[in-house]
């Protein structure tokens, strides 16, 4: 079966374009940084060209779009908010569309961020109240999916980033702490963070099992960016002391994070076999990646 992946140079979208490469043939789109992936096709694609999407996913005929494409970042979103909505409302509709075209199934990965934070620990059914850019383009890219065919997945994650300039919250982390730098970490943050690559295996279950509607995957576990930090700091054995534990409030510039945004999985472990694991195992397989020179499987330009 063909699969087309949007955002294959990004953080998720490498990661479920090298886990996907053993079960179908995978095209993996690219816009800024060109990228090689070991057993995938890629192809140059801008989703804000509603033509050369069309012409494009048209000519590959795929029978999936895993949809991942984003302007990553709070910071980014907010400075830049004509470029987000043009990625995540515009570009996500010209994907629509596109896969309309070809008949093909479309999985859109939308965000914990769609939540004001309030509450913690939503599920499917909570209504969605963003209180940022990054949240609110992401939901307006949601409300264009056609749920009674497609998938919307909410989830918040980390791993291995292919592009180093880019790096993710765990990896800003581990290069920190490796240098012996000081990180102040948000002890009143809370979310659900799941390992991208444990993410790709539940993915491929919802596309074999044709799942539609909104579903969250996540972490099996609410935790803070600061109890985060500590348990990254000792599965790779680094400096805990170098963690320095800070309220959101004390740091200019937050206000646009939602303080809790953990996600309830309970209808996803009803309905998938893969093990949504929690923050320790999520840890464990992001060292055993590393190990196993997961980045040599990608070359960046």
């Amino acid at each position: 079966m063909k699969v087309l992946i949007t955002g294959g140079s990004g953080l998720l979208g490498s990661a479920i374009s090298f886990h996907f490469k053993d079960y179908f043939d995978v095209v993996s789109t690219y816009t800024s940084h060109k990228v090689e992936i070991k057993g995938c096709k890629t192809a140059y694609l801008d989703i804000a060209d509603a033509k050369g999407t069309v012409d494009l996913i048209k000519k590959i005929k795929p029978k999936i779009i895993v949809h991942t494409s984003s302007l990553v970042g709070i910071n980014a979103c907010e400075k830049e908010k004509e470029l987000a909505y043009k990625i995540h409302v515009e570009g996500t509709k010209n994907i629509v569309d596109a896969a309309n075209a070809v008949k093909a199934k479309l999985a859109y990965i939308s965000t914990d961020y769609v939540f004001d934070g309030k509450k913690g620990n939503y599920n499917e059914n909570d209504a969605p109240n963003p209180i940022n850019c990054y949240g609110s383009t992401k939901l307006q890219g949601e409300a264009l999916i056609g749920l009674a065919k497609n998938a919307v997945i909410r989830t918040s994650f980390f791993g291995w980033n292919i592009i180093k300039e880019k790096k993710s919250f765990s990896t800003w982390i581990i290069d920190e702490l490796s240098n012996g730098r000081p990180v102040s970490l948000f002890t009143d943050q809370f979310t659900s963070l799941m390992l991208v690559n444990d993410f790709s295996l539940a993915l491929k279950e919802i596309l074999d099992k044709d799942i539609n509607g909104i579903l969250n995957v996540a972490s099996d576990e609410r935790i803070s960016k600061h109890g985060f930090g500590l348990k990254l700091a000792e599965k790779f054995g680094l400096e805990k002391n170098l963690i320095k534990p800070i309220k959101s409030s004390e740091m200019a510039g937050h206000e646009k994070r939602p303080l809790d945004t953990s996600l309830d999985i309970s209808k996803a472990k009803k309905i998938l076999t893969s093990r949504l694991p929690k923050i320790n195992g999520g840890i464990k397989n992001l060292k055993i990646l590393k190990e196993n020179n997961y980045l040599s499987q990608f070359i960046i330009e």
